[in-house]
């Protein structure tokens, strides 16, 4: 007896410990927010952006973090699965037509889910499903049952949109009947994020949530609601990036007052840069700062994007790092902070995850990442190659600029005749990269 009363002590005083070790994570992935869309990365601009400035004072802010393509797609299937798209070929137009994810791809999601986490879904999926025989987007109905999204893929809970703003979003794996406002709907998911964290609140905690929380804005057709017109002093893309900002402050306010916010990580980034169609909406306002480029493109206006990451006690308030990081490094990341096998336990995942997890304790550590692939761009340290015109296994890439972003950020000095050697290696390694791949889609298409 007093063995068992003794053992019973020790697990309770280990309790608090192991409970730190697996915060709540929420992830909010803002969908088209440029590098200088709010006033931390973009100091002066009009926009007012109080809350997510307010999550880089209280955490740890990245300046050269990477989305894992330059469209929506393709990084939200990086992030999820750890794995590059452009080593399987995935980009937006594959999710028009099935379910983006294979079966044997696990996901962050899943990871989560084995180890005990809650998970949760809410907003923009944009990675396909498998559609009833006979069906399609837009015949698709409140009875039929989509297969090959969120809630085949690790989310024990999903409410949101197939791709974009709907009159129909989805709940679980059917679509939801009854149309809504799209003007509200994304307060409505605000609403639904809100509530979830305050149920968690209510609930014994012995399992940690993990929430998801995808946004739209800014993303057009930019719908600000009617007490955020004119806010940004930009228009309606402005107006839009308030009205994402204030979302961010209400799941922020919400962890504060249930208590939560000790015991959870919050992530803020965005799924690539700002599209040249919303830059030409703002002449005056720079959404991607002084980078070059924007959604779509390789150059850094189209992936290096914001990246904030709140988790107190753990991750120093007010810091930055220069560390180079890609969405893709967040699952072995979270499988390095929960001691995971990753690459054993899901061996067709996280192909391109590299774990970051001591930047997050330390800013100034040094962190060595093995060579990044983005869009057409292949970068190590410093140096990035800008290369097209691949066919078949790669081999016949051909390398159009080099950018030593160390001296040149807005990538305005192609170097590729002054640095012929730098030049190849890097495009060798690249091509490499293209040889290796296991496409899902053909890419000349």
């Amino acid at each position: 007896m007093k063995f068992f009363l003794l053992l019973f002590i020790s697990i309770a005083a280990a309790a608090p410990g192991l409970l730190a070790a697996r915060p709540n994570i929420i992830f909010i992935y803002a969908d088209d927010m440029g590098y200088g869309d709010c006033v931390v990365y973009n100091a002066g601009i009009s926009i007012p952006t109080p809350n997510i400035d307010q999550l880089a004072k209280e955490g740890l802010r990245f300046t050269d973090a990477h989305a894992p393509h330059a469209t929506c797609t393709g990084s939200r299937y990086g992030f999820l699965t750890g794995t590059s798209p452009a080593r399987t070929g995935v980009k937006n137009t594959l999710a028009s037509s099935r379910a983006v994810i294979d079966e044997g791809e696990s996901t962050i999601a899943q990871l989560l889910k084995d180890q005990g986490y809650h998970t949760r879904m809410v907003g923009k999926w944009h990675l396909g499903f498998n559609l009833p025989a006979g069906t399609s987007k837009k015949t698709i109905n409140d009875k039929s049952t989509l297969r090959g999204g969120p809630m085949d893929h690790g989310f024990e809970y999903f409410h949101g949109d197939y791709a974009g703003l709907s009159e129909f979003p989805i709940r679980g794996r059917n679509q939801v009947g009854q149309a809504i406002d799209i003007r509200t709907q994304n307060r409505t998911y605000c609403e639904d994020v809100v509530k979830m964290i305050k149920e968690h609140a209510k609930s014994d905690g012995r399992k940690p949530l993990f929430l998801y929380y995808a946004l739209h804005e800014p993303h057009n057709p930019h719908l600000p609601e009617k007490n955020l017109v004119g806010k940004s002093g930009v228009g309606p893309y402005g107006d839009y990036l308030v009205q994402m900002d204030h979302w961010v402050g209400e799941v922020l306010k919400t962890l504060k007052n249930t208590g939560l916010d000790k015991k959870t990580m919050v992530i803020f980034a965005s799924d690539n840069g700002a599209s040249k169609k919303n830059m030409s909406t703002c002449p005056n306002h720079l959404a991607n700062g002084v980078l070059s480029g924007y959604k779509a493109m390789p150059l850094e206006g189209g992936h290096r994007t914001p990246l904030i990451v709140k988790w107190p006690g753990r991750v120093p308030e007010n810091t930055t790092t220069s560390a180079l990081v890609n969405h893709t490094d967040f699952f072995a990341t979270f499988a390095d902070l929960l001691k995971v096998d990753y690459a054993k336990r899901y061996p067709k995942s996280a192909r391109d995850s590299h774990s970051f997890l001591p930047v997050l304790s330390n800013p100034s550590a040094r962190h060595s990442r093995p060579p990044m692939v983005v869009l057409g761009s292949y970068r190590i340290g410093s140096w990035k190659l800008i290369a097209d015109g691949y066919r078949g296994n790669g081999k016949n890439a051909k390398a159009t600029a080099l950018y030593d972003l160390s001296k040149d950020l807005s990538e305005k000095t192609n170097l590729l005749k002054s640095h012929p050697k730098k030049a190849q290696s890097l495009l060798a390694g690249y091509q490499d990269f293209l040889h290796s791949r296991d496409l899902k889609t053909d890419p000349r298409k």
